[in-house]
């Protein structure tokens, strides 16, 4: 049986920190009997994500803070608070800090499981710096693909 309860006070979420961004995991898949994951994530001014391509997951991205620009599926989109953006699996899709100031981003992801390849990047980086062999081979592992 799934448990309906999950209680976590601000600040205690698991972090996970990259280069110009610091992620913080809001509710794990653990907590959420596998269904979901949703990731705040901290995007340093000039910071992006690397395009990729989730095969297993749906995301949706919401601009909790400051002014981005998503790029989905070959489409640019000018992204400030309170925009969100539905990324079904299958889409290439990444974002870009445009603002003037650290931005936040509310990320939920669907069924479950990227923390777990954020945390395997996170400590590849820290192991071998930023060979793209290895992290395309840490993504692939887990069902993503960097373009």
């Amino acid at each position: 049986m799934i448990s309906t309860m999950n209680y976590n006070q601000p600040q205690t979420g698991e972090n996970i920190e990259m280069t110009g961004t610091r992620k913080s995991v809001i509710l794990s898949t653990e907590c959420s009997g596998g269904h979901l994951t949703i990731i705040e994530e901290e995007i340093s001014v000039g910071a992006c994500s690397t395009p990729h391509v989730s095969t297993r997951e749906d995301k949706v991205i919401f601009v909790a803070d400051g002014k981005f620009i998503l790029f989905a599926d070959g489409e640019k989109y000018e992204a400030e608070k309170g925009c969100n953006i539905f990324i079904p699996r299958g889409v290439l899709h990444n974002f870009k800090n445009a603002g003037t100031q650290t931005g936040k981003l509310l990320i939920t992801i669907t069924p479950f499981g990227q923390e777990n390849f954020l945390k395997d990047l996170c400590l590849s980086v820290k192991v071998f710096g930023k060979d793209p062999a290895v992290m395309r081979d840490v993504a692939k592992r887990n069902g993503v693909v960097l373009a």
